[in-house]
């Protein structure tokens, strides 16, 4: 459960301007749907690197800022909040970044948003697939009704998904602007003091996407696979089987 009690106030480190952020006791990562390059349906977290823009133009990340004091909710009266940057404006920070930090979240929030179109493609596939092989079981199946959908009066059978179903999926074929993205990306998250170990996934990911298995299984072999979470594992298994498209699971 995500739980706020009363308010952080805190000041950017560009110019000190002061803002009011929740003050977070407890935070729930739960969403409805899971993808590899880590964007949460429905999360009940902010699906961002905490980069935000400042009354003076500048981007910062809301782990520099500087604490002033926590108070509630009327000691923040007057004070802005800190809403995420839009995606179209995420670009701007590629061209003249405060500091190379700023650039890969600004660089991560792009990657996922320029994904959107691929997992709307995605969804609606997977949902007509899903769809007609409930279909064509139900049909198959019209005198499997349990005592609880004759109880609730059903007319079909509760569905049970056939093992061996159909999973297929649209191709995925990033655009030029993708893979500008991706490469750079894939350059600033190489091991370095900026990222010695807290980009792997998304490193390997990045370099599934773009279709560059090896470099990609070779990210994942500086980990072992024990420490491999569900994420992990998945793109793994995506690695090993040459696939790039982006891929929903559930945790």
């Amino acid at each position: 459960m995500t739980m706020v009690r009363g308010v952080r106030i805190v000041a950017a480190p560009c110019c000190g301007a002061q803002y009011a952020l929740p003050n977070y006791m407890s935070m729930n990562f739960s969403a409805f749907a899971f993808w590899t390059d880590a964007w949460r349906d429905g999360s009940l977290m902010p699906n961002d690197e905490g980069l935000r823009r400042c009354v003076c133009g500048q981007f910062f990340l809301l782990k520099d800022t500087k604490a002033i004091e926590d108070g509630d909710a009327r000691e923040a009266d007057g004070l802005p909040t800190t809403p995420a940057v839009p995606p179209e404006q995420l670009p701007e920070c590629f061209l003249s970044p405060v500091s190379a930090e700023v650039e890969v979240a600004a660089r991560l929030g792009y990657w996922r948003y320029l994904n959107h179109s691929y997992r709307h493609a995605y969804v609606k596939h997977r949902d007509a697939e899903e769809a007609a092989t409930r279909a064509a079981w139900i049909a198959s199946n019209p005198d499997r009704r349990t005592w609880w959908d004759r109880l609730l009066r059903r007319s079909a059978p509760t569905y049970s998904r056939p093992e061996g179903s159909p999973f297929t999926y649209p191709p995925y074929e990033p655009s030029p602007e993708q893979l500008a993205n991706m490469q750079r990306l894939c350059e600033l998250l190489q091991p370095s003091e900026l990222a010695p170990n807290g980009y792997t996934l998304e490193l390997a990911e990045l370099y599934r996407e773009q279709g560059r298995f090896d470099e990609a299984s070779a990210v994942l072999q500086s980990v072992e696979s024990k420490n491999l979470d569900i994420t992990g594992r998945l793109i793994a298994r995506l690695v090993d089987e040459k696939e790039r498209a982006p891929m929903r699971y559930a945790m």
